[in-house]
């Protein structure tokens, strides 16, 4: 029988930041644009970013640290690891912008979209809270919208495309004429 790794403890959120406001989590939050603008403008929530790029995470930390966000964190971990070890049922919101879509074949490995993600993404999820994935790769949206599809706890709500998205990433896809998918799934 293998041994299960240990969960954290409930109240890790009250612990880490201070308070019981609802925790969004960002998965893979790139130069940390949404999380910093996110935590700027819901200074109510808390927010949490697992960022798998160690130079990336440490970049993130000094831009919280320099506009004085204490409701925001950013954690050097793998999602697929790190998710199922969090309280069940915690997170408010999840969000996933922009995932490297990781062209090579050789690098498909390294693809965020496997069904593992969205198992942990319901793990975390609280009743009624949601996931939005957003993307300019129409086969990583498509990968994604099967891996959040094949998992039974969580439910389609909208997909489509979005106009505007305020992210280099968003700008720089429409700049070229390309369109953003999006889609949000909401946990049973």
């Amino acid at each position: 029988m293998a041994e299960s790794s240990p969960a954290l403890p409930a109240d890790c959120w009250r612990r880490l930041y201070g308070n019981h406001h609802p925790v969004a989590i960002e998965i893979g939050p790139g130069r940390g644009e949404f999380l910093c603008a996110a935590a700027v403008a819901r200074p109510e929530w808390n927010f949490f970013a697992v960022e798998r790029a160690a130079t990336r995470t440490t970049a993130i930390e000094a831009a919280l640290a320099t506009a004085g966000l204490t409701n925001a964190r950013v954690c050097w971990a793998d999602a697929v690891c790190l998710l199922p070890l969090l309280p069940a049922a915690s997170a408010a919101a999840v969000f996933i912008q922009f995932p490297d879509p990781w062209w090579k074949r050789r690098h498909f490995k390294r693809r965020v979209w496997i069904p593992a993600l969205a198992a942990a993404i319901h793990h975390v999820l609280a009743p009624g809270a949601e996931v939005e994935f957003l993307t300019d790769v129409a086969d990583t949206f498509q990968l994604g919208l099967r891996c959040l599809d094949g998992e039974a706890g969580l439910v389609r709500v909208s997909v489509g495309q979005l106009d505007r998205h305020d992210t280099d990433f968003a700008r720089k896809a429409i700049r070229r004429g390309g369109a953003i998918y999006r889609s949000v799934h909401r946990r049973r």
